[in-house]
């Protein structure tokens, strides 16, 4: 057989080279792992010739040839043999993967290990150098291994189950390894989940078997010691009843060595010590985490079988025995099935416990007698009899299978494990949540007659969220724990702790504190505040009823609760990007659409802090599914009703420091949102301030600057009066909104806390219970309708400072200045200022000041945050980044800085020109800022972001263009005009023809050449112009295949990623112009309502106030004037209206075809094991009847029989006595 090492001649690798090319598993192998191998050869047969011992065996199997030299030779009536004794230990050479011949490619790792080695070293060669994952459950299969075949039902049910159990709870499922019995049947289990499944991760499969009986284990022997890479080998067809091949379906083998040859059992005490030490390791790394729990599950069997069944017992093991399988399992169930239960009642460090244990009968029935002889042999029947006996006493270890009653022998292992840890009921939900079966915990553990004490349940909670168990944090949620308690602030940092070194959120949090100059590796709660902000720019006040700062006793933590517990452990889950989690803990939290939206924003800006692909997939498609979470609870609440939307978009959220849904979209770019009909109509009612929708377009145009006062309409103002002499109480519009404010949220709202808010309208709490009855007539009050001068007072402040006036004034005044500038640039500019330069000086630094209120109004510094120089240089770097991140701004600075440097030329005499063609590039600048204004058209503006878009698009193509034009122009002017002078006339006239002849110039002139060019050098180094051309006819096939590649294809692949973006942009068009609407409505009605340059005396009282109240006062800060009941009852119904939301989704997807195959696939199952009860119950009555018919035809002949005994006795009686007696005497002798 070929082999192959890892190396190509190990022979001629010296020590030291060969310990460093070895990879290091091989190192770690080769030093911790032993073999052994006979040092003795004793004869076994007694009577051999000493001269030919080169002929026979050994007591330890092998041939004499076989030894190794240095192997001591001894009579063997004078010694006996022991492989402790008689044995040397030596590195393993036998280790590596195996590649079986016929079967996948994929490779079983293996090994050769000696029978005594540490268990410890096991269990790092399994568990580190391995590199398998802890177990959550160890399923040990015992039984059957020769002559032993399944019935196809319960193959086909042992498959299923055995997986279902391993996958369902990651265990790790050991069998003895070879081809052969219950091993081949749990082998082919795992090879058919493998063919069948998408998994990558195999079920860990063990085989532990003793070396000296693996048939072709010459194949896994490397020479050279540095293990095989692969090992190749040949599973053959068994030839004896020893020696078997391993079987191809295990993941990894371990062969127990104790330097024998052909003896089996030399793994049997090695399996069970590495059982019970794998047993004895928690499933986890927390001191929460439970051991390993353990069971064995035996099929068919024999008296090895017994000895490892007795075995676990005594440990405490539980055992699960497979019903008619033969053999010992068989012989099990009739021993468990008819003893009698009794119940003890055991007292335990002062508390009881009730067990059950099977009673049986001393004596020995004589049914159990001949089973026990048929399967374990005639000798030793009554040490057998105790055995089993011991065996089946302890009824809470044992659980019997029958598959002809149920088909599911995965519950039955798990039910098994339960029934072992009956009284330990914590332990038992710990099992349930590392096996992840939910199923178990709702019907064994959460029933009704459990009562669990309050905070019993909350270290379950904790290890079932960082094990990302949603269906079991949902669970312990419905039976009646209190997040308000779990959630602390110790809580939370544990959590966040969780998350893995390299994973993305730890990068993140490094990247914070690096930023803010903070050490340490653990993340606090500043830490994820600062991350949050600088994700979405928002500042999440989560936490705001606990401290910020990362070290909290515990004692404190306890009394302090939770205010939005629901929605702390919703943003732990975004930022772990737990999706499954994450909308759990939204539908049990409140304000449902303003965290969908973060949690949108928050997923698209970490999907853009990372490289992984596949990550950034996963968090652009769970943020779009947030996205369509807060757009469909939106239209909900729009179907259900529209004031109280218009109430939810702009109502403040506390958590969120002020911010509302319209902010959170808007931050988070949220398109679809934006573009929502609720959203549209509110901003329409922004844009047209409080002139009525009766106003059309075509007034809307002739209306500036004085046609509007006399055209436009504006909404009725009621009030309401005690009587004729009482005071007007308050002013209400028909959308009960206020007069117009200086900023957007003052309009947006009703009511703003500050001084300025409280002059527009004079209102009290009284008053508000008044006016809360809109349009009604109230006891004692009437509705009346503003008139007279106030009246008019009001229409025309509505008029000039509704946002769509402030535009269409503000366009006028722009074309205006583009008219100034470009008579002053054409007629009037000269070394002399002139009166209409004077006034552009004015109009752009209005427009600078213009630029720098935006630039302020982008981030505000809070009266509650730090004012300190490192702050507020913070501030101006992420205000910087706010504000150049609208690429319109940097049109602005770019044609202020222009016009800057324009007018400190012009001052100079000497560069008077140079500052006329910097100004014509200024005024360029300014007519290209028109398309600004495009935008608030739903035809023209979509078409500004296919000019953007395209532009990126152009700038790539050129690269690619430049490298064709620069090899054709360098190489044509090399062919035609060889050894020209460096200069910059050369570098000029090489690309101009390359560029140039792309749009049809092909200087076809030159390639020809003149009458009157030259061949003589002293005559072009003074006009290279006149110089002939060379080459001309391999210039000219080169300008062919130029033109050919820049015109036709290049040109041609411009043009497809033009359209292909113009599509794009077209596929969104609405989404796109409502998003663009939206800023241009925030851009307008932040301005005053005077254009430029008429509004230079308001910029500069903003700038004083912006100033004293440290950026407060111009600045976007959304506060609608709703009490708290109101708030309460606005926040109320969203909750109804996204409970009802969610269900309609959940009803979605039962209805899909999905759900619905998945569902009638369960239902079959339920039904063909109703059928299969059926079945045998059937079964069993046709039995019964033709027992029952056998007894009647039985019972029929013997009274036929007795019937005519009596009618032959009458007979006889008869022909005697006829004539000597009496009738009456024969008969009473008869």
């Amino acid at each position: 057989m070929t082999r192959t090492s890892r190396f190509m001649d190990p022979s001629s690798i010296g020590p030291a080279e060969e310990e460093f090319s070895q990879s290091p598993e091989s190192r770690w192998i080769r030093k911790r792992v032993k073999m052994r191998e006979c040092a003795r050869f004793v004869a076994a047969d007694q009577k051999y010739d000493v001269k030919s011992y080169k002929e026979s065996v050994c007591l330890c199997g092998l041939p004499f040839f076989k030894h190794n030299r240095f192997a001591s030779i001894a009579v063997p009536s004078a010694v006996t043999w022991s492989w402790k004794r008689d044995t040397n230990v030596l590195p393993t050479d036998a280790f590596g993967e195996i590649e079986f011949v016929g079967y996948n490619d994929i490779q079983r790792k293996y090994v050769r290990i000696d029978a005594e080695t540490n268990m410890r070293d096991v269990l790092q060669l399994l568990l580190k150098v391995w590199d398998i994952k802890k177990p959550n459950l160890l399923i040990s299969v015992t039984g059957g291994t020769e002559n032993f075949r399944m019935k196809s039902k319960l193959r086909d049910i042992f498959r299923r189950g055995i997986i279902k159990a391993s996958k369902s709870t990651g265990a790790w499922i050991v069998t003895g390894g070879i081809n052969t019995g219950v091993n081949r049947y749990v082998g082919e289990a795992i090879r058919d989940y493998w063919l069948t499944t998408t998994s990558t991760v195999p079920t860990v499969t063990l085989g532990i078997t003793t070396w000296g009986c693996v048939k072709n284990r010459e194949d896994l022997n490397d020479a050279f010691g540095s293990g095989l890479w692969p090992a190749t080998y040949t599973v053959t067809p068994a030839s004896d009843r020893i020696e078997k091949c391993l079987d191809p379906n295990h993941t990894h083998f371990i062969l127990v060595d104790n330097g024998t040859n052909n003896q089996p059992g030399a793994e049997v005490k090695f399996r069970a010590t590495l059982e019970r030490a794998i047993a004895n390791i928690k499933t986890g790394n927390s001191q929460d985490d439970v051991l390993v729990p353990m069971i064995k599950l035996l099929i068919e069997g024999g008296l090895e079988s017994l000895e490892s069944v007795q075995e676990s017992i005594r440990n405490e093991i539980p055992v699960v025995i497979v019903k008619w399988t033969g053999g010992l399992a068989d012989l099990l169930a009739l021993i468990y099935d008819s003893a009698k239960v009794e119940y003890i009642t055991e007292i335990n460090d002062g508390r009881s416990r009730i067990r059950s244990r099977s009673v049986t009968d001393s004596m020995l029935p004589k049914k159990v007698r001949r089973a026990i002889e048929e399967t374990l042999g005639d000798g030793n029947v009554e040490s057998h009899w105790k055995i089993l006996r011991e065996c089946v006493l302890r009824r809470e270890l044992v659980t019997v299978f029958d598959y002809r009653s149920t088909l599911e022998i995965d519950v039955a292992i798990l039910k098994g494990l339960l029934k072992a840890n009956k009284d330990q009921i914590f332990d038992q939900l710990k099992l349930a949540l590392a096996w992840n079966r939910i199923d178990i915990a709702k019907s064994e553990i959460f029933t009704e007659d459990k009562i669990w004490p309050l905070g019993s349940l909350n270290e379950i909670l904790h290890s079932a969220i960082t094990q990302d168990r949603v269906d079991f944090v949902d669970l312990l949620l419905d039976n009646g724990i209190s997040l308000k308690d779990f959630v602390t602030t110790e809580r939370l940092l544990l959590l966040y702790n969780v998350a893995q070194e390299h994973s993305l959120l730890k990068e993140l949090i490094f990247r914070v504190k690096r930023k803010h100059h903070t050490s340490g590796e653990r993340i606090t709660i500043k830490d994820i505040k600062r991350l949050i902000k600088l994700l979405i720019d928002i500042n999440v006040e989560p936490y705001a009823s606990r401290p910020a700062h990362q070290t909290v006793l515990v004692e404190s933590n306890r009394k302090k609760e939770s205010k939005f517990p629901f929605e702390d452990l919703f943003l732990w889950s975004v930022l772990m990007n737990r999706q499954d989690m994450a909308k759990l803990f939204w539908k049990q939290g409140k304000d449902a659409t303003a965290y969908a939206l973060l949690a949108f924003g928050i997923l698209n800006a970490m999907a853009t802090k990372t490289d992984d692909t596949e990550l950034r997939n996963s968090l652009i498609r769970n943020a779009e599914e947030f996205g369509d979470l807060a757009v469909g609870v939106l239209n909900e609440c729009f179907e259900a009703d529209e004031r109280k939307t218009n109430f939810l978009l702009i109502r403040r959220h506390e958590q969120f420091d002020g911010a509302n849904c319209l902010k959170i979209a808007v931050k988070s770019d949220n398109k679809q949102f934006i573009s929502h009909p609720a959203c549209q109509d509110f901003f329409r009612g922004v844009w047209m301030g409080q002139l009525t929708p009766e106003n059309g377009t075509f007034r809307l145009l002739i209306s500036p600057v004085f046609l509007g006062i006399f055209l436009l309409k504006v909404k009725d103002v009621f009030y309401y009066a005690k009587d004729e002499n009482a005071p007007r109480i308050s002013l209400e519009s028909d959308v009960n909104i206020t007069v117009k404010q200086t900023t957007l949220e003052r309009r947006m709202n009703i009511k703003r806390t500050t001084s300025d808010a409280t002059a527009a309208v004079s209102t009290s709490e009284s008053n508000k219970e008044l006016i809360s009855r809109n349009n009604n007539e109230m006891e004692g009050y009437s509705k009346k309708k503003l008139q007279g001068i106030r009246w008019q007072l009001h229409r025309i402040g509505s008029i000039y400072t509704a946002p769509v006036m402030i535009f269409a004034h503000s366009v006028i005044a722009y074309f205006v200045f583009l008219a100034i500038f470009s008579y002053m640039l054409l007629v009037e500019f000269d070394e002399h200022v002139g009166k209409y330069e004077i006034l552009i000086f004015i109009w752009v630094i209005t427009l600078l000041i213009e630029e720098m209120r935006q630039f302020c109004s982008t981030s505000q510094i809070r009266q509650n945050e730090e004012f300190t120089r490192v702050a507020i240089w913070q501030k101006f770097l992420k205000k910087k980044k706010e504000y150049w991140s609208d690429s319109w701004n940097k049109v602005d600075v770019l044609t202020i800085g222009l016009f800057i440097l324009a007018a400190v030329l012009r001052f100079f005499p000497a560069t008077i020109t140079e500052a006329r063609i910097v100004y014509s590039f200024c005024l360029m600048s300014f007519f290209f800022r028109i398309l600004h204004i495009f935008t608030v058209h739903k035809e023209l503006g979509p078409k500004i972001i296919m000019i953007r878009r395209m532009m990126i698009d152009l700038v790539f193509f050129l690269i690619i263009l430049m490298v064709f034009v620069v090899s054709y122009s360098i190489a044509t002017y090399a062919i035609m005009f060889p050894n020209s002078v460096l200069s910059y006339a050369l570098v000029k006239q090489i690309l101009r023809k390359g560029y140039w002849t792309l749009y049809g110039e092909l200087f076809l002139e030159e390639y020809e050449g003149g009458t009157e060019c030259t061949n003589n050098i002293t005559i072009y180094m003074d006009s290279p112009d006149r110089r002939c051309p060379e080459g001309t006819m391999v210039a000219t096939l080169l300008m062919a295949i130029y033109v050919l590649f820049a015109n036709v294809l290049l040109l041609n692949i411009l043009i497809a990623m033009f359209s292909n973006t113009f599509q794009k942009v077209q596929d969104n068009t609405d989404r796109l112009w409502n998003y663009m609407r939206c800023s241009l409505i925030y851009e307008f009605y932040n301005k005053p309502f005077l254009p430029a340059p008429l509004s230079l005396p308001i910029y500069i009282i903003l700038m004083i106030k912006w100033v004293l109240n440290r950026g407060c006062g111009v600045c976007l800060d959304l506060m609608p004037d709703l009490t708290e009941a109101q708030d309460r009852e606005i926040m109320q119904w969203e909750n109804v209206v996204a409970d009802a939301y969610s269900q309609k989704l959940k009803r979605n997807r039962e209805n899909r075809m999905e759900t619905k195959v998945f569902e009638m696939n369960e239902r079959l199952d339920k039904l063909t094991a109703t059928m299969g009860k059926m079945h045998s119950s059937f079964n069993t009555c046709q039995l019964l009847d033709r027992r029952l018919d056998a007894i009647d035809e039985k019972i029929s002949k013997l009274l036929g029989h007795v019937t005519w005994e009596r009618n032959h006795r009458v007979t006889l009686c008869d022909e005697t006595d006829k004539d000597s007696s009496p009738v009456s005497a024969r008969h009473q002798s008869c």
